[in-house]
């Protein structure tokens, strides 16, 4: 199998599709302190497809509310502009990339994204760190690996088959077929989306964590939620082997071992909403 170019990899990424510009309002309002649910709610009702889908995630299962919300900005009260904001990025990176046709478990993905960024958020409260970057930056984790199999389908697909032959992390065969991982792949991307460069970071090192000093605490706190989505049984089926959580990254968080057990007890709780969710997204692409 021929190895792609390193650079002609990172230039094709420039050639994957940009966030719609919608969401770089909606993110901006959302930060806003003086902005209102009218105003965010002006943004996102100016995606006819965005606002159906947004509605339709609120509505679901997950939720589970005993009223349908039936408006934007209903939903915006009821939930708050935070977690708005979270669904809208989490249905805007799902449509975006879930527009192609792929052999690769894409489906599992998204729940595993979905897990992960729910995991980050906890672990941060249970620790009491900044949840500012949490929930985008588990989401997104593993957008390189749909970027590989947007790009290189035939190659990405033969990566994963290997790393489950050798059980293996992914990363580690497609260090050799790639020259980079998905983890630096999706680095790349979210600095094209011009994300901030805190979510970038983390998606970049959530698996070079082990010895780096200069890890950010965002960085730690995915890798961690990352390994603790295996336990809950809400993996990711690329990995041929289960990624280890190490004590030394614990420590630095002040993540204790029973802080782990409530998480993923709470992501198995969860399972069937994450699930009615995913569903959710899925019906809404169709």
């Amino acid at each position: 199998m021929e190895t792609p170019d390193i650079k002609e990899a990172l230039a094709r990424i420039r050639d994957l599709p940009t966030l719609p510009a919608v969401l770089g309002k909606i993110l901006n309002t959302a930060a806003d302190p003086d902005a209102s649910a009218i105003d965010l709610g002006r943004h996102i009702a100016a995606d006819v497809s965005l606002s159906a889908t947004l509605l339709k995630l609120v509505n679901s299962s997950y939720y589970g509310f005993y009223r349908q919300i039936k408006s934007v900005t209903q939903a915006i009260v009821v939930l708050g502009f935070l977690e708005v904001r979270n669904l809208t990025l989490t249905a805007t990176a799902f449509n975006t990339f879930d527009s192609f046709p792929s052999k690769y478990n894409r489906q599992q993905l998204w729940r595993h994204s979905l897990a992960t960024a729910i995991a980050a958020d906890r672990i941060a409260r249970l620790t009491g760190k900044d949840t500012d970057g949490c929930f985008e930056s588990g989401l997104l984790h593993d957008l390189g690996k749909i970027a590989l199999d947007w790009l290189y389908p035939t190659e990405f697909r033969n990566a994963v088959a290997d790393a489950a032959k050798r059980e293996v992390l992914i990363g580690e065969v497609e260090h050799e077929v790639f020259g980079m991982s998905h983890a630096e792949v999706g680095g790349s991307l979210a600095d094209h989306w011009n994300l901030p460069e805190s979510v970038s970071e983390a998606i970049r090192g959530h698996h070079e964590v082990e010895g780096a000093a200069d890890t950010s605490t965002l960085t730690c706190i995915v890798a961690v939620a990352d390994g603790l989505t295996y336990r809950a049984d809400l993996g990711e089926s690329s990995n041929g082997c289960v990624p280890a959580i190490s004590p030394a990254l614990m420590d630095s968080l002040g993540l204790t071992e029973v802080h782990c057990e409530q998480v993923v007890a709470e992501l198995i709780e969860n399972r069937e909403k994450i699930e009615g969710f995913i569903g959710a997204l899925t019906s809404s692409a169709a």
